[in-house]
């Protein structure tokens, strides 16, 4: 159909109530490249999907895809090897989860909601995925111990070494040794290293490296020399956490590189999926009813 006939029947009205019935960004998209079809059998099964999401949508109100996310950009990302945030990871899992669980949902629905089915198969399990994500992530984003044996070990040695820290330090500030030439009796950090706040009339009282000092001038924050191997020790096993972190989501990323294809197909199914949604929540707010279509060519042929 010819695109100024379209704008004349206010198509792209229709088209932007539609998209306003979807919860989901990329179905908006597709209901607003809607086009008339001029095949009889097209239209035909168009109705059918609808009727059938509306059947299905009066006896479950609440099945749809809802939480999924449009994660086709993390998709792009992973498949040019730039590591995804682990924010990014946790939408992605959610998504997928919430792809499996309506896919589950319709197809044990086939019998009656064959045409919803159909579309529901397409949604990939990516279970493999989700297990990988849920098992290196928690609900923060913070990577889990259990990410890898190496993180675990780090991580073991890294708090024993920042326990040796502290006891340390404590034993520092409350001996009355250095105590007079603090201005509190507190442990505080500058530069990711641990520093006690020394009066600065008192410099050099403290051996140590001066990492700080107040705006006024008045206390200078020291790092004392006799724990600046074990702030070296914590400050490394803190590096190489960060390092093995890396590692791990880069390894993520690239597992998402691989299913980019499956993942991206079940974005597309989602999509398909929430536009009938929409269709069949705007012909229920309309009180639609589905016209009587005829095979106009068919009875052209039949006459001529």
């Amino acid at each position: 159909m010819h695109s100024k006939s379209l704008t004349t029947l206010e198509y792209p009205k229709i088209l932007k109530r539609l998209a306003e019935h979807t919860t989901f960004s990329v179905a908006a998209e597709l209901a607003t490249q809607l086009r008339p079809t001029p095949h009889y059998t097209e239209a035909l099964e168009w109705q059918a999907e609808t009727a059938e999401a509306r059947r299905l949508l009066s006896e479950q109100p609440d099945i749809g895809v809802g939480g999924v996310r449009d994660v086709r950009p993390l998709l792009e990302q992973a498949c040019r090897a730039i590591p995804i945030p682990p924010q990014g990871f946790l939408t992605l899992e959610r998504t997928l989860i919430a792809a499996r669980n309506l896919r589950r949902k319709l197809t044990r629905l086939e019998d009656r909601y064959p045409r919803l089915a159909d579309i529901a198969y397409r949604l990939e399990e990516n279970s493999g995925l989700i297990h990988r994500i849920h098992q290196t992530l928690d609900d923060s984003g913070r990577v889990k111990d259990s990410a890898s044996a190496e993180l675990a070990r780090i991580r073991r040695e890294a708090e024993i070494a920042h326990s040796r820290l502290q006891e340390k330090m404590r034993r520092l500030v409350a001996s009355e040794k250095f105590s007079p030439y603090l201005q509190e009796s507190i442990i505080t950090q500058r530069d990711g290293r641990y520093v006690v706040p020394l009066k600065a009339e008192f410099k050099g009282r403290i051996r140590g490296i001066i990492h700080d000092q107040s705006a006024s001038g008045a206390t200078l924050f020291v790092e004392p020399a006799s724990v600046v191997e074990l702030n070296n020790q914590w400050r490394q096993l803190q590096l190489e956490e960060e390092q093995e972190i890396r590692r791990i989501l880069q390894a993520l990323t690239a597992q998402v590189a691989e299913r980019s294809k499956f993942i991206a197909a079940t974005v597309q199914a989602l999509a398909e999926l929430d536009l009938l949604f929409a269709k069949a929540r705007y012909a229920e707010a309309i009180r639609a009813v589905p016209p009587i279509l005829a095979d106009l060519i068919r009875r052209w042929d039949e006459n001529n």
